[in-house]
């Protein structure tokens, strides 16, 4: 579904999951995570800038929680388990620590620190645009880099494709907005003690994203903070270990 140019995706009956992607990424990522989701309503959502939904001006962290509430308001969903990776759970917690209507937050492999190779890469990216390959399976490679050391079956390449790839005029490029990668500074810290439902923060134990330490410090700076490092997995934990990610959501 496409409305006010936000993308996604409602299926099944039951309690409501929301599920949120990461930075450059869509809602075709938890392609492993949704087959084992049964008996419950699942929701996932296009970021603005990112899979199918429309391109905007602003990419800010308010911008994205902005969307969220809209969606949820939108559905009319109360008492939501939000399910974020990545971006997606930094803005899950933000929605959370002002709707009521999010009831409680899967918060994967979350970046929480902000560097001064972080903040010179952002300045880099102001105004940038995607570059036109001629060649799309240039694109597919670099698809498959970007989720390393995941393996992907042909298949499930091609379904993330579908959302990530588009042919302009002959040539083939990234759908998403090179311009969300001028993200502002990170700092959840200044609000997880807002946030007022039970958290649970799962994270890679070789993530270079949200290493275990971190995590945990995550974790205790939210009232209802809890936290699980899954051993042997990356960033993508949704991908590397969707039987983990599944049974806490439906947990």
């Amino acid at each position: 579904m496409l409305a006010t140019g936000l993308a996604y995706t409602d299926a099944g009956e039951g309690r409501p999951v929301l599920l949120l992607h990461g930075l450059t990424c869509h809602l075709g990522y938890w392609l492993r995570v949704t087959p084992l989701l049964e008996g419950v309503r699942v929701v996932a959502l296009d970021f603005r800038g990112h899979g199918l939904s429309e391109h905007r001006n602003s990419y800010g962290y308010a911008d994205y929680e902005d969307d969220v509430i809209w969606l949820l308001d939108r559905l009319e969903l109360d008492d939501v388990t939000v399910a974020g990776h990545s971006l997606g759970g930094y803005v899950a917690l933000l929605a959370a620590s002002r709707s009521d209507r999010i009831g409680r937050v899967l918060a994967i492999d979350v970046k929480n620190d902000w560097t001064d190779d972080d903040a010179a890469f952002a300045e880099r990216s102001r105004g940038a645009a995607q570059r036109d390959e001629p060649d799309r399976d240039a694109l597919l490679t670099r698809l498959v880099k970007s989720v390393s050391p995941v393996a992907l079956s042909t298949d499930e390449l091609e379904l993330l494709a579908e959302r990530a790839i588009e042919q302009v005029d002959g040539d083939w490029r990234f759908r998403w907005d090179r311009r969300v990668l001028a993200t502002e500074p990170v700092d959840p810290f200044a609000f997880l003690d807002r946030v007022p439902c039970p958290v649970h923060v799962l994270a890679g134990s070789v993530s270079h994203v949200m290493p275990p330490d971190s995590a945990r410090r995550f974790a205790e700076a939210i009232p209802e903070g809890t936290a699980e490092i899954v051993d042997g997995a990356g960033h993508h934990v949704e991908l590397e270990t969707p039987h983990i990610v599944a049974e806490r959501i439906l947990g």
